[in-house]
């Protein structure tokens, strides 16, 4: 599953977009599904926050249970189908070629 945040250009500055990114990581009730997800967030050069999670149930209902602020970003489904395109999909958040997602430069991540 990717997410995208949906008021990056409601965000001052940089710094604001990586302290949301680095707050969502963090909330509480994030614990409560720390053995049922993988999740990194990059914060792009413009202020874009954009993460890749992987779920162990298949879906992210248990995050938006877990972190009421997961409707603040649009989220969607790679595959289900573990296809080339997903693949690659993938492999950007992973392992983004030259610090770069979407080509743009990356400037946080966050890992959970």
């Amino acid at each position: 599953w990717t997410m995208v945040y949906d008021e990056a250009d409601e965000s001052e500055n940089l710094e604001e977009a990586i302290d949301i990114a680095a707050k969502y990581m963090e909330q509480g009730g994030m614990d409560s599904i720390k053995d049922q997800c993988f999740g990194v967030v990059h914060v792009l050069e413009n202020k874009e926050i954009e993460g890749l999670w992987l779920f162990n149930a298949g879906d992210p209902e248990m995050m938006f249970g877990a972190n009421e602020d997961s409707s603040w970003y649009t989220w969607s489904r790679l595959g289900p189908e573990a296809t080339d395109l997903v693949k690659e999909a993938v492999a950007q958040y992973l392992s983004p070629k030259d610090g770069k997602l979407n080509d743009k430069e990356i400037k946080s991540t966050q890992v959970f």
